[in-house]
């Protein structure tokens, strides 16, 4: 019987994207090796790597992240239209010595963005690799746009954030699509958190932009203060804090129509609930959740793929 072209379809998630490392490895452990790889945000960067056979040096990368190792790749300002300027992630690009094009890849690779002006879909087939990457990761009001061909780019994650149909489009017949977002369905915000999801990082970054991350404990509160109260006042969130949640809410809300309308032969969805799409430092617990996503659908995963 002939084997069906196998399509990976890695999904957005920020820093929970790095379980997509795991379950390429595990994959590799079984003998699947996908044929072509569609990759929305993180899922991306880490499928770049992938079809550029440089997996292994990014997750040595990934693994070797803390906190303070982080701060170079966060140009962080308030000018422009994020945080974050993003030439941090470009230098990084380039330190993996990735090739200079999609073309030059090992296998067909597609990054998925968004045109900020009519809210297309974009599909980055051709040309420079380290532009597609930095457009599909530009998380809106975190990461500034990117600029390509005289459009604004952002965020693959914003329209489709697991990229079945991209798969799909480079000519799967069998596709194994990864959600890092599954476990935070539900839980986008958690107003019993004595400090807001990103807090340890916020404590990192400039004392002028500390409060985006922290907020401000000390100031004044809305409301009557002295008007009784039975029971205290949920939390206020943060700027980041509101702004990763409005993110994980939106992105879950397109996820499950996306799917919906084009479920793949196989579904992988991480827990890690606990993760912010922030916490880049966290990578080896995420790459673990990963190989367990692979190993609890081994048994039945041959089946589904026709393989």
């Amino acid at each position: 019987m002939k084997k069906p072209v196998i399509g990976l379809a890695l999904g957005s998630g920020g820093a929970r994207g790095w379980c997509h490392i795991g379950v390429l490895r595990e994959l590799e452990a079984m003998g699947i090796r996908p044929d072509v790889v569609a990759g929305s945000s993180m899922g991306a960067l880490v499928g770049a790597a992938y079809a550029a056979g440089k997996l292994d040096a990014l997750e040595d990368w990934a693994t070797g992240l803390t906190l303070r190792t982080i701060l170079p790749l966060i140009d962080v300002g308030i000018a422009g239209a994020g945080l974050v300027g993003g030439a941090g992630i470009l230098t990084m690009l380039k330190g993996l010595n990735m090739p200079e094009t999609i073309e030059e890849l090992a296998l067909p690779f597609v990054a998925v963005a968004t045109e900020l002006r009519h809210g297309r879909e974009i599909w980055l087939r051709k040309g420079k690799l380290a532009t597609a990457v930095r457009a599909s990761v530009s998380i809106p009001g975190l990461l500034r746009p990117q600029l390509h061909e005289g459009r604004w780019l952002i965020d693959g994650g914003v329209v489709n954030p697991v990229p079945v149909s991209a798969a799909r489009a480079l000519g799967a017949e069998a596709v194994i699509a990864v959600n890092p977002d599954a476990g935070i369905a539900g839980g986008f915000y958690d107003v019993a958190e004595a400090h807001p999801r990103g807090a340890a990082f916020g404590a990192m970054i400039p004392e002028a932009l500390r409060n985006l991350w922290t907020g401000d404990k000390d100031g004044a509160k809305d409301g009557d203060t002295d008007a009784p109260q039975t029971e205290p006042d949920p939390p206020e969130p943060s700027y980041m804090t509101l702004a990763m949640a409005v993110i994980d809410i939106m992105s879950e809300q397109i996820r499950r129509s996306r799917l919906a309308g084009d479920p793949p032969q196989v579904l992988l969805g991480a827990r890690l609930k606990g993760v912010s799409i922030m916490d880049l430092h966290r990578a080896p617990e995420c790459i673990e959740e990963g190989r367990r996503l692979v190993r609890a659908q081994a048994d039945h995963m041959e089946i589904a793929l026709g393989l």
